[in-house]
C-alpha cells in the first residue's frame, strides 16, 4: 500500500501544531524550522498544562513529567513504567530535537522527516492533553 504525504499530514489533529507547521512543510526547504516550531508547541503546551510558567526545555520536562510519579506535576498514567517512558520520550525530544533546532541551523531534515516528526509530536500533544495534575505536587 502506497502512503501519500497528505495522509500523514491529515492524521495531525492538533490545530495549533498544524497552523504553525503547515506553511513551512510546503516550503522548498529549511525543514529544521518545522522541528523548531513543533517542539515549541509541545514545550508551550507542557508549560501551560503544568503551570510551570518560568521553566523551559529539559528543566520544564523534568518537573512537569518527572520520572517518579510522586514528584511529577503531571501524570500520564497510574502505571509507573508507562509514565516514566513518556517522561523519557519528552526529555529525549527536547534534548535531541528541540535544543539543536533552537540553537543552530540544521540542514539534515527532509520534508518527509519533518512530516513524520510533526505526526509524532501530535501524538505527544494528545498525551499531554490527557495528562492529569498531581494534586500532591505544587507547581
Amino acid at each position: 500500500e502506497v502512503m501519500e504525504i497528505g495522509s500523514i499530514y491529515n492524521s495531525i489533529k492538533d490545530e495549533e501544531l498544524k497552523s504553525r507547521c503547515s506553511d513551512i512543510l510546503s516550503a522548498p526547504g529549511n525543514f529544521d524550522r518545522v522541528i523548531n516550531q513543533a517542539t515549541l508547541v509541545l514545550e508551550d503546551r507542557i508549560r501551560k498544562k503544568s503551570q510551570l510558567n518560568e521553566q523551559v526545555g529539559v528543566q520544564l520536562v523534568n518537573k512537569a513529567f518527572n520520572s517518579d510519579l510522586k514528584k511529577s506535576v503531571l501524570l500520564t498514567s497510574d502505571n509507573q513504567e508507562e509514565h516514566e517512558g513518556i517522561s523519557h520520550i519528552c526529555r529525549g525530544v527536547v534534548l535531541s530535537f528541540r535544543n539543536p533546532t533552537h540553537h543552530k541551523i540544521t540542514e539534515t531534515y527532509s520534508r518527509e522527516d519533518a512530516l513524520k516528526f510533526c505526526a509524532f509530536v501530535d501524538l505527544l500533544l494528545a498525551i499531554v492533553g490527557k495528562s492529569k495534575r498531581n494534586d500532591s505536587v505544587s507547581a
